[in-house]
């Protein structure tokens, strides 16, 4: 009998990481969107890097180097908007098919969401990417590589954002529908709740502190767009290889297995819509067997017992520059 799927949640990238399987990296408003844009439209590769100067930086060497037939795109932003000289900001409605086929390597800065891709890196185990778009894709992936499942949203200004915790309650409804017996964290339970008691997705998204900043300065179809479900099948995925003595990250799209791809079910059982009407749900917590199980109360007061997980958490090596994963001796990422 295969072990229980186990769900833990970090609500900001300044949080220390728990030991899991996989990581799944949510930054909904934008960068996670926007880098399964990249790769919907065809994309070969896209470097994360931790800020602007260390995106110029590595655009640079990689043209020296040969490493790139022509100069990479550099996209992103800082403060929401383009950095100057970048080629692209950070709104997915920029990327287009010919735009891709015609230069398929970009390096990208954000304030948020490269950073807490690099984090998630530091542990030493598979990195994917997830947003809304992706969302059961990229649980299909994650649980080829293992049934503790983490989640990493990268949240504002080294806080909990509401949009990616939204998104990440999106994916754990999916797997709660799809398991009998799944383990979920206090953090899990807290995304879970927030994405039951959201009566409309993409209402709720726009409802964000940083959805509201990003209306104001013109980017609301960027928000309606990170707010469609499901509509894309490919999953970006961290990849590493030597630079050096140095380690060098990379998203590539991984090669998903179309026979186990998680389906979607009928609109009622896996996205369920909740009208104003609607008594809120609540997560009730017990004991049994002298573990503590969350029971989901429904509308229809039915109760799915979860078990929490329970498992030891480590700090992760984490200094803004170099990169350490815990299973290499001297792997590391370097700035550039």
């Amino acid at each position: 009998m295969p072990n229980p799927v186990q769900v833990e949640v970090v609500l900001s990238n300044s949080e220390s990481l728990p030991v899991v399987d996989v990581w799944l990296v949510i930054d909904v408003l934008r960068a996670s969107t926007v880098i399964v844009n990249w790769f919907a439209a065809g994309g070969g590769e896209l470097y994360p890097t931790d800020s602007v100067a260390s995106a110029r930086l590595l655009a640079e060497r990689l043209t020296q180097e040969g490493k790139v037939e022509k100069a990479p795109i550099l996209m992103g932003e800082q403060d929401a908007v383009a950095p100057p000289g970048f080629d692209l900001g950070n709104s997915p409605l920029e990327i287009t098919e010919t735009l891709v086929q015609e230069t398929p390597c970009a390096v990208m800065a954000t304030t948020n969401g490269t950073v807490a891709m690099l984090k998630a890196a530091s542990t030493g185990v598979p990195v994917l990417i997830a947003c809304a778009r992706n969302a059961l894709a990229a649980l299909s992936l994650a649980l080829s590589k293992g049934r503790r499942i983490g989640i990493l949203c990268s949240g504002r200004k080294g806080r909990p954002a509401w949009d990616d915790t939204l998104c990440a309650g999106l994916l754990i409804s999916h797997l709660v529908e799809r398991f009998s017996d799944i383990h979920l964290s206090d953090s899990a339970r807290l995304a879970l709740l927030t994405w039951r008691n959201s009566a409309d997705f993409k209402a709720s998204l726009r409802s964000a502190e940083h959805a509201i900043f990003l209306e104001k300065i013109g980017f609301g179809d960027d928000i309606t767009f990170a707010g469609e479900i499901n509509a894309a099948r490919v999953v970006p995925e961290l990849c590493e290889y030597p630079d050096g003595d140095d380690m060098r990250a990379v998203l590539k799209p991984a090669k998903l297995d179309e026979q186990t791809l998680l389906t979607d079910r009928t609109e009622s059982e896996i996205l369920p819509t909740h009208t104003a009407k609607s008594e809120p749900l609540s997560l009730g917590v017990e004991r049994h067997d002298g573990y503590p199980v969350v029971a989901l109360v429904t509308r229809q007061n039915e109760e799915l017992s979860r078990h929490l997980l329970s498992i030891g958490v480590k700090n992760a090596f984490f200094t803004g520059a170099k990169y350490k994963p815990r299973k290499t001796k001297t792997a590391r990422y370097d700035r550039h």
